[in-house]
């Protein structure tokens, strides 16, 4: 497979680990996802050897005709309009908050030629494709329990079932009517309180106040993270889960279908694919009465819901339906939507962003190059404006010791990294059956790692997994039941959206992987943003890593809220 005629402006190269392929996709979404019985002859070859990296050009990524272009000094000259015309283009969107511009040329353009035009121009630093984010392909297991209240399909836990009036005139009654006993009240937080599914949100320091399930003191005496705003950055967040409701303040979307149609989605806020409101809870689900069954890190704070990926089918082979490919799809999207939701997050005053997305740029090829300065700028952008940035580090198992390659927003300018650690309660065993068994806490296998990611870990979990109350090597977080009021399917009527995954529409999933890892590091970069207004970005994270304990089993320190709140700028 070739590349672009300008030998300037190639398509980055990618790695792939030796036991897989990476499937031809620039990006990737940090997140896996598994069977409860899931054959492990994957998980167990990754494990076994190391991983290296193959490059190889990918095209299938590149959004046909659509580019980026970044100016120097990060600003858009003002005939910008019309200096993209000269080159056979139009101009579609300006971002002066980070300097670059969307072009779009019809599809007679020559794209080579188009490219080198646009990069020939005065003041022009770099031109590239706008890029399709897509996630991995998951392995899916409804694990739901009804039996902990959890609330499916538009159910409100909150709803109190009518038990009549006393009459107000007639009779007088001289005892007592005989009215049915009231409901009970519905059960909240019973993942954390009623069960050791709470234990990724506590191995990070989200205990404390007397709340139950975890210890009685911690982090949660001083802040739950009341007033500090997260921007989650994803497929959405399902703005009905009582989860998420009680602390949403936002809901926008950047997704374009007419730059990028699915028939999966019909690019609202609501998440129609699972994965946003996953991470969204493990960061800042609610606590108390009248909410969901999971807590977060932070679960006071604020979430901003900022969608910039959507459900797309699967390409599947054999005769399939839509209904089937976008039952098995996963959620994408374009460059350009990500670059827009940082300036939403900007513009909407965010604390903390969480980023479960991912990319690796080769840097020795021009596209590669042009893909890690526009991350740069746009993440440089959010740390002048005293925002926290938190990255998943990936899910290839890869080292990224080698210069060449880096991994994108983790390695962008002024981002945290966060790599995958696993359960004490339930060592990393990717035997096929294995069951949980107390050990060290360790690097989890598919965890991308490696010096030049600067990373420190959160949880992310790894086999085995447990039952739906046992303990488990997985993290439990809330899911998505689609648009409310709806059933499972294609959404080409009102009566009908995607939710969980493939999971139909489904409040709670165990899953694993570094998306865990970045929105649990996002939440105690919020509890430690709420104990210290006054401080900087630049100092929470500072603190985050000074605080950050050493274990034998990671190759870098686990962040950890309570001993961040000791330190002092």
């Amino acid at each position: 497979m070739s590349g672009p005629a300008n030998p300037l402006l190639p398509a980055p190269a990618l790695r792939a680990p030796a036991a897989r392929a990476i499937g031809h996709r620039l990006f990737r979404r940090a997140f896996v996802l598994a069977l409860f019985f899931a054959r492990l002859a994957g998980a167990q070859s990754n494990a076994q050897s190391g991983a290296q990296i193959d490059t190889q050009i990918d095209t299938s990524s590149i959004a046909p005709h659509r580019y980026l272009v970044l100016y120097r000094n990060a600003t858009i000259p003002g005939d910008a309009a019309s200096r993209v015309a000269s080159a056979g283009a139009h101009l579609t969107g300006r971002n002066e908050h980070f300097g670059i511009a969307a072009v779009e040329s019809t599809a007679a353009e020559d794209d080579a030629g188009t490219l080198r035009r646009l990069a020939a121009q005065p003041n022009v630093d770099y031109v590239l494709h706008d890029r399709i984010v897509s996630a991995h392909h998951l392995r899916l297991q409804n694990i739901t329990p009804a039996s902990v209240g959890v609330s499916i399909a538009g159910q409100s836990p909150n709803q109190a079932t009518p038990v009549g009036r006393l009459p107000t005139h007639g009779t007088i009654l001289t005892t007592p009517p005989n009215l049915p006993a009231p409901p009970p009240p519905p059960p909240y937080d019973t993942y954390y309180t009623s069960s050791p599914q709470g234990w990724a949100v506590q191995q990070v320091g989200g205990y404390g106040n007397n709340v139950p399930g975890g210890p009685a003191h911690g982090p949660w005496d001083t802040t739950m993270g009341k007033g500090v705003r997260i921007a989650i950055i994803d497929s959405g967040v399902d703005q009905t889960h009582p989860d998420i409701a009680p602390n949403l303040a936002l809901n926008l979307t950047e997704v374009d279908q007419s730059a990028y149609p699915s028939p999966c989605d019909d690019g609202t806020p609501q998440d129609q694919q699972g994965h946003g409101t996953w991470t969204a809870s493990l960061a800042a689900a609610a606590i108390g009465p009248g909410t969901g069954q999971v807590i977060g890190v932070a679960p006071a704070a604020t979430i901003l819901n900022i969608k910039v990926l959507q459900r797309m089918p699967a390409a599947i082979s054999g005769t399939t339906t839509p209904a089937q490919q976008c039952t098995a799809g996963e959620a994408s999207g374009l460059l350009s939507w990500v670059m827009q939701g940082i300036e939403d997050a900007i513009t909407n005053r965010a604390d903390v962003i969480s980023l479960s997305i991912g990319a690796t740029a080769d840097l020795t090829t021009g596209d590669g190059a042009g893909l890690k300065a526009a991350f740069d700028r746009i993440t440089y952008a959010a740390t002048q404006a005293n925002i926290v940035l938190v990255a998943s580090a990936g899910n290839d198992g890869f080292d990224l010791s080698n210069p060449r390659y880096v991994e994108l927003p983790a390695q962008s300018r002024g981002v945290l990294a966060i790599v995958a650690s696993t359960n004490a309660a339930c060592a990393q065993n990717v035997t096929a059956g294995a069951a949980c068994s107390t050990g060290p806490i360790t690097l989890a296998y598919y965890s991308n790692y490696g010096a030049p990611l600067n990373a420190l870990a959160a949880p992310g979990g790894s086999y085995p997994a447990g039952g739906d109350l046992a303990i488990s090597g997985w993290v439990r977080g809330a899911c998505s039941s689609g648009k409310p009021n709806t059933s499972d399917g294609l959404p080409s009527d009102p009566a009908h959206s995607f939710g969980c995954f493939n999971l139909g529409h489904t409040a709670y999933v165990q899953a694993m992987g570094t998306s865990a890892s970045a929105p649990l590091a996002a939440g105690v970069a919020a509890l430690l943003r709420a104990a210290h207004p006054d401080w900087t970005a630049t100092a929470i994270v500072a603190a985050m890593r000074n605080s950050a304990i050493p274990t034998p089993g990671l190759p870098v320190p686990q962040v950890n809220a309570a001993t961040a709140l000791t330190q002092t700028p």
